[in-house]
Order: structure tokens, then sequence, then C-alpha cells
């Protein structure tokens, strides 16, 4: 399915670029106009885009000057070209992602496209959030503010919040980009205590001291020699 808005003129030469790219490919394409989806239709690719496994969409939530699928606000983001592969009728793919840009839909494999560094530390901390501490449990991920979007967002036994930024490096950019966060956040919870950390798999610069200095936790994914 190819999602376009009409009231842009240039995506008139996307669609014929589309088109002609998916013949090269022999994937049969539908083309919808996002101006004439009403809800239910909204609610649907939403729906089929979400149920995409994580490992193949990647970031699908706009943020941080990132350009996708969905809107910070979880709206389909009919302000940019989309494209959902499916295999019958179960979406297994989408376009544009995280790392990826529109033009890539027809020249990575379909459901196998490499994963960044950022989006494999998520998976790891999804299925091991002990790593940050006992008895945390995950209340959302890629959730928005008016500050930019946190990428994973747990709560503590005590009921302490903590937000997680994951970064392929950390640098000092980085901690600037997580207080913006936590104010973001302080404005949706209130008074509730908010604790703020950084995952990277490595650091450059003075961003160890800048996490001290703002009470930013930081750790870095590492291997250990055993043999």
């Amino acid at each position: 399915m190819l999602l376009y808005s009409s009231a842009t003129p240039d995506f008139k030469e996307v669609v014929e670029r589309t088109t002609s790219k998916a013949d090269a490919a022999s994937v049969p394409l539908e083309v919808y106009d996002t101006a004439n989806l009403n809800d239910k239709d909204e609610v649907r690719f939403l729906t089929d885009i979400h149920s995409i496994r994580p490992q193949t969409h990647g970031q699908i939530r706009s943020g941080k000057g990132r350009t996708l699928p969905i809107s910070r606000t979880g709206q389909l983001n009919i302000s940019i070209p989309i494209i959902v592969f499916y295999d019958d009728a179960k979406a297994v793919d989408v376009f544009p992602k995280d790392m990826y840009v529109f033009d890539m839909a027809f020249k990575v494999p379909i459901g196998v496209a490499p994963i960044s560094v950022e989006e494999n530390i998520v998976s790891i901390l999804l299925a091991k959030p002990d790593l940050l501490g006992d008895g945390l449990m995950l209340i959302d991920s890629e959730f928005a503010t008016s500050f930019g979007v946190v990428d994973l967002l747990f709560k503590s036994k005590e009921g302490v919040l903590l937000a997680v930024e994951v970064k392929e490096t950390a640098n000092q950019e980085t901690v600037g980009q997580v207080q913006k966060q936590a104010a973001g956040l302080k404005e949706k919870f209130g008074s509730q205590p908010i604790r703020s950390a950084i995952v990277a798999l490595s650091k450059s610069g003075n961003v160890v001291a800048a996490c001290k200095t703002a009470g930013i936790k930081l750790y870095l994914l590492s291997t250990v020699l055993q043999s």
C-alpha cells in the first residue's frame, strides 16, 4: 500500500516513481490518497503498522527531527508518503523508518532490514529491564513529550519513573536532550518522582562529568572476554 496526500503536488512524482519501482520489482501496489481516508481506514493502517515486529519496523514515531510514518501524537503522518508491505493480509514492513529513507523500500529485502545499534539496545532493555534496576516495569516506548520523545519509560516498585534515552554514542548533546525530556515529563506527571538515564554503546567528550552534574545515570554496554 502506498499512502500519500494529493494535496501535496510533489507527491505526484513520488507516486509515479514508486509505482515504477514496484513494477520493476514485480510487487503489486495499491495507492491510497490520505485526503480520502476515513477514521476507520486510519485506525486500520495504524494497527497494521504497529503489528509489524519492532525488529523490522524500527523507529516508527516522529520526534527528535525524524520524519516517520506515525506522528508524535500517534496518528498517521499524512505530511509524508508511506509504504506498507503486506504478505497476504498481514503487514510485514513499513517505510520510511529510522536510518532508511523512503526510496530504500525496494532495495532492502522485506522483513530483513538491518537493525540499528539503538534498536538493538532497546530490544535488550525491553527483554532485560533489570539491567537498570530491580522490579522495573515498562510503561511506554517512544513516549511523546512537549520537549521530545523518550525512548523507554519504566516505573520502579516504589512508583519512581525512569526515563531512558538510548544512543549509539552518548555525548554532551545527549545530556541536554535528556534534560529537556525531563522537563516535558514533569509537565505530564507533575510532582511524581522521575529519574533519567542514558544507555549507550560508547561515550565521547565530557559526557560522564555532564551526567554527574545533571544527575543522570549513564550506562555503557560492554563485552567481557571470558576465555
